[in-house]
């Protein structure tokens, strides 16, 4: 064998691999390219080749063979490498990884940590909440609470004193001429029952008929706005700490107590009566225990609301008993049950508060339904047999405030197809009720002059009963019901009331007064229902009557004297109260006919 045509024993230098393989170079550890044998890894250098003999193929088969270079192994190590992975080791990582830098790794290990990390917070943050059970009421910007001040009388006008006579605490019953209860109901062919729903305003919003209740927003209706607010405000300072405002022996708070010294005080018993008109008057100005402009007054709605629920019996057992308001052993008892029925269903409906006052709402309205004489109205006493139209009067506004509270699912024992009969037997008491020639409502039967004040025997009744009270209070009852205002019950009862409108006009020698604070209530309402020119002309002397006698300074400021046929009753807080909701006949129930 002939060697190559060089003449020396060449050695091949080649690139230092620390510059093309800085991985192996700068990083091997023992044994890296061989993990199963311990041992140098390649040395960093020159790479030594032998000179060996090689035959390749030649394209020349008559020339010799040539011979080339082939590397010889380490001359440090030279047992062959093996490549193979060890069957017997495991858990050996792969080769792209133990050749990659450390630093690498460890840039690649931190950056998907981030990402695992990242991702937690973002899905954390993206999740769907969990519905809430909150209710979502829009707030109101609440104004601060300036009292009015007092403002001089353009006319006065002499109030009646209230000692003039001293009246006895009860009431002289007028001889009943009430037909006997018939099972036939004589307005079955009518369709009250929707009527009903009609009149009052049925909507689709929380308060239904009561959605204008006005709010503070500025309406005033010849001075009535300043009037309102000088008599909430009065009443606010005279309600008792517990909630409660009374007929007999009212609170005067930090006021002075001798302001009243020798005042004429309302009967016992009808503080329950006396607290939910109260009550009315702050509902009536947009203000519940929840909502409203005042903080003041939704304060004094709260305490009134928790003193009222407290009235409540709850004894099912006793269905006489069961949800009335206070105690039911004095005649006084069916006015109280009636107004506070209406003024409990009244704020459960503007603050939708079902939960403190849902089951109170409905104990008080089956409790109506229980104790009405079927087939006609309500009257003292737990179906006692016997109607009258003030009682019954009401009782109907109690109704149908409560009826709205079922229609909207506010309360559920109580249904409002349960309304029905009840409503039926209202409006056919009215029809007997009312004369057929003159169209007078009476107070027990056709005509009659209604109650009076007992007053000593001998004495002369001071007080005018050509104002036909129940004829306001059964023309109002009819226009709620959707009676036409050309039938013959309603035309003739406006024309009643016409001829007798607001007149503040004290008792003089043989003159009856004509001071009737009930009257004007009803008859406001129910003018106001009717409207038109009558209404205008009725309007501009409640207003000329109601302002001007309103008390100006003192402890006094913003009440009403105690006067009138029925103010020695109720005391100065029901004459204050009832003036106040007669003010506010503007925006307390939306007009059903305009």
């Amino acid at each position: 064998m002939h060697e190559s045509n060089g003449a020396h024993n060449p050695k091949l230098e080649l690139v230092s691999s620390s510059t093309l393989f800085p991985s192996v170079s700068q990083f091997a550890l023992p044994g890296r390219f061989c993990p199963n044998r311990p041992g140098p890894s390649l040395p960093a250098g020159d790479i030594e080749l032998a000179e060996t003999r090689t035959p390749t193929r030649d394209p020349d088969p008559n020339r010799a063979p040539r011979m080339t270079r082939a590397p010889l192994p380490n001359p440090i190590d030279t047992r062959p490498i093996d490549l193979e992975p060890d069957d017997s080791e495991t858990g050996r990582l792969p080769a792209w990884i133990t050749e990659t830098p450390y630093w690498a790794v460890s840039v690649v290990v931190h950056l998907i940590a981030l990402l695992v990390i990242g991702g937690i917070v973002m899905s954390r943050a993206d999740a769907p909440s969990k519905p809430s059970n909150s209710i979502i009421k829009r707030e109101t910007r609440q104004k601060p609470f300036e009292p009015l001040p007092p403002t001089v009388n353009p006319a006065p006008i002499p109030v009646t004193s209230p000692l003039d006579s001293p009246y006895v605490s009860s009431v002289q019953p007028v001889k009943p001429t009430t037909p006997r209860p018939s099972p036939v109901n004589l307005r079955s062919d009518r369709s009250v029952f929707d009527a009903f729903d009609n009149s009052i305003g049925l909507s689709g919003t929380p308060a239904g008929a009561f959605k204008g209740r006005h709010k503070g927003s500025g309406v005033d209706r010849g001075g009535g706005e300043d009037a309102v607010r000088k008599a909430l405000q009065w009443l606010m300072r005279h309600q008792h700490p517990d909630g409660h405002w009374s007929s007999h022996a009212f609170y005067t708070g930090n006021g002075n107590p001798a302001v009243y010294a020798g005042e004429q005080l309302g009967f016992e018993g009808f503080d329950v009566g006396v607290t939910g008109l109260a009550m009315l008057a702050f509902l009536g100005y947009g203000h519940t225990h929840r909502d409203g402009e005042y903080p003041e007054y939704r304060a004094v709605v709260k305490r009134a609301m928790n003193w009222m629920l407290a009235q409540q019996t709850v004894d099912p057992s006793h269905p006489e008993r069961d949800g009335c308001f206070g105690a039911n052993d004095r005649e006084e008892w069916i006015y109280n049950h009636a107004i506070a029925t209406m003024a409990m269903s009244e704020l459960l409906l503007m603050s939708r508060d079902r939960f403190k006052l849902g089951r109170s709402v409905e104990s008080a309205t089956e409790y109506c339904f229980r104790a009405q004489n079927p087939g006609y109205g309500w009257k003292y006493g737990y179906r006692s047999g016997r109607n009258d139209t003030s009682v019954t009067g009401w009782m109907v506004l109690a109704l149908k405030a409560s009826k709205v509270c079922a229609s909207l699912k506010y309360i559920k024992r109580v249904q409002p197809e349960d309304f029905r009969p009840h409503i039926d037997g209202a409006l056919t008491w009215f029809d007997r009720a009312t004369g057929k020639q003159s169209g007078t409502a009476g107070y027990e039967g056709p005509g009659d002059e209604g109650s009076r004040l007992q007053t000593p025997a001998g004495s002369e009744y001071r007080f005018s009963k050509r104002l036909s009270c129940m004829t306001a209070v059964s023309v109002l009852c009819r226009l709620f019901a959707d009676e036409s205002k050309r039938s013959p019950a309603v035309k003739d009862g406006i024309a009643i009331l016409m001829k007798q409108p607001p007149r503040w006009a004290k008792a003089i020698g043989k003159r009856k007064s004509t001071i009737n604070f009930y009257y004007w209530y009803y008859g406001s309402y129910a003018l106001f229902q009717y409207g038109g020119p009558k209404w205008l002309e009725w309007n501009k002397a409640m207003l000329e009557t109601l302002l001007p006698s309103q008390i100006v300074g003192t402890e006094k400021d913003g009440s009403w004297d105690p006067a009138g046929e029925w103010g020695p009753a109720g005391g100065r807080v029901y004459t204050t109260a009832i003036a106040a909701m007669t003010l506010e006949v503007y925006y307390r129930y939306r007009r059903l006919n305009p």
